[in-house]
């Protein structure tokens, strides 16, 4: 990994004062374009480029809430680090839990090297797995420019976040413009796709398509 990034992933938010959101948000941006337009993630001789990622990130010194259990109290881990865990795989800020200062880049889509979008945190993470797996070489960050790659005009809110028993409205997610035009076109006439009551009453769309819909 380049030093130029570890440095940036080390201490990220140093000049953010009491937690501002909005602080917050422009220091993840500066992050997730540099991620989106300029670094992949290498595993032997395959790329994968970030098509797709939300931030998460606490520090008991800034952060003037309580630590929402939705950021993984990472410990010991190292800027760049991969952290696998049940819900797919983040690339990790500088974490130490005992400090109360930690944090991840979660990924939610890639794009390989043919510009197949490959979407789903769970997805993502056996797509990683799997293939360092065939080249017997563990994933890296690499430096690697995003061709084509149309960064987000406006970021969105982390896919479902609930905090306090309300949505969360933090925009902290980073995409290419790409996916959500392709996601867009597939899912834009899905009427199909939605859940039913056991008498066959229309409940509301499903997951799938609610997630889709968030990008409009």
């Amino acid at each position: 990994m380049e030093e130029n990034l570890k440095k940036l992933l080390t201490n990220p938010f140093e000049n953010i004062k009491d937690g501002n959101i909005k602080d917050f948000q422009k220091e993840c941006k500066k992050i997730a374009t540099k991620l989106l337009k300029d670094y992949c993630i290498q595993c032997g001789n395959k790329y994968y480029y970030f098509a797709e990622i939300e931030f998460y990130y606490y520090d008991k010194e800034k952060w003037n809430e309580e630590w929402n259990e939705k950021t993984y109290p990472r410990n010991n881990k190292n800027a760049g680090d991969f952290f696998f865990h049940y819900s797919g795989v983040d690339i990790c800020f500088y974490s130490k839990f005992e400090e109360g200062k930690f944090g991840g880049i979660f990924i939610r889509s890639l794009k390989d090297e043919n510009g197949n979008f490959i979407t789903g945190p769970s997805v993502c993470m056996l797509e990683i797995l799997n293939t360092c797996f065939e080249q017997k070489m563990n994933p890296s960050l690499e430096k690697s420019q995003n061709d084509g790659c149309i960064f987000c005009k406006q970021p969105i809110a982390r896919y479902g976040i609930t905090y306090k028993d309300k949505q969360e409205d933090k925009k902290l997610c980073f995409y290419d413009e790409r996916l959500k035009a392709k996601q867009k076109n597939e899912f834009a006439n899905a009427k199909w796709d939605y859940t039913k009551n056991t008498n066959g009453e229309v409940k509301g769309i499903n997951k799938l398509v609610r997630y889709y819909k968030r990008f409009e």
